[in-house]
């Protein structure tokens, strides 16, 4: 998926719903450089209208500039045409004065919705239509699991990440406890033995953890030599003139 496609599209004037639907659907199917190949059955289911719906109104937007078409073929089979979006290409009001329907661009069978939404006065609420582009649930784990240090059970990892959906809040909270965490003393002894899996530390909850203190910070043992302060240390020595303790009788 392409959001600066997706962007283009959703601003491009073509005149009828249905093919605004149709370009914002070929935009949500294609890569950055504007290419992607969905079937037609597979733009008509997910717009809810018929394949020759789709198909009229490819050839409407492909009339304006706003794609291309190339068409492909493997031996005496067809394959899914695939879809050059130009949008850049295409005027700023690709309308051209089509109407509502052109021929052949029927509304879906069966009875449903038509072709351009009604305005209701009703006070019945109104139901928001579900997002195209939907949140990726891996977005933010390459991250952790650069940073996570015991890189084993890979698929177990993004399976619980996949489960957990961390929002960019959550995702912030989690890099700023692993960064906490993996400098503790129970993750740095015995090389990182005692480092639980990255599954088991997102199924439960271990950013919340307290943390201790780093590897080596006060965890100084008390010396072993004490009432150092009791013990006369210049015994056998004598001081000389320059103010330096020398072995007593040295020298003479």
């Amino acid at each position: 998926m392409s959001m600066e496609l997706m962007v283009k599209a959703m601003k491009t004037q073509v005149g009828n719903p249905l093919r605004k639907l149709v370009l914002i659907k070929l935009a949500d199917n294609a890569s950055d450089q504007g290419e992607c190949w969905p079937s037609y059955q597979h733009i008509a289911d997910q717009c809810e209208i018929s394949r020759s719906t789709v198909k009229v109104h490819i050839r409407e937007l492909e009339k304006a500039g706003l794609l291309r078409r190339e068409f492909r073929r493997n031996g005496e089979l067809n394959q899914s045409n695939v879809f050059h979006l130009t949008l850049e290409n295409g005027a700023a009001d690709a309308r051209g004065g089509a109407s509502e329907n052109p021929p052949g661009a029927s509304e879906n069978p069966g009875g449903r919705a038509a072709a351009a939404p009604r305005t209701s006065h009703s006070f019945e609420p109104v139901n928001e239509p579900t997002p195209l582009c939907k949140p990726d649930p891996m977005e933010g784990f390459d991250q952790f699991w650069k940073l996570y240090p015991k890189k084993r059970s890979l698929k177990d990892a993004k399976k619980a990440w996949a489960k957990l959906k961390p929002d960019a809040e959550l995702r912030q909270t989690l890099i700023t406890a692993l960064g906490r965490q993996r400098l503790q003393h129970d993750w740095t002894k015995s090389d990182g033995q005692y480092v639980p899996l990255a599954s088991t530390w997102l199924n439960g909850e271990k950013w919340n953890d307290d943390v201790g203190p780093p590897a080596g910070a006060g965890t100084d043992k008390p010396s072993r030599h004490t009432d150092l302060h009791l013990i006369d240390h210049t015994a056998g020595l004598e001081l000389g003139a320059d103010g330096n303790y020398r072995i007593a009788g040295a020298g003479q």
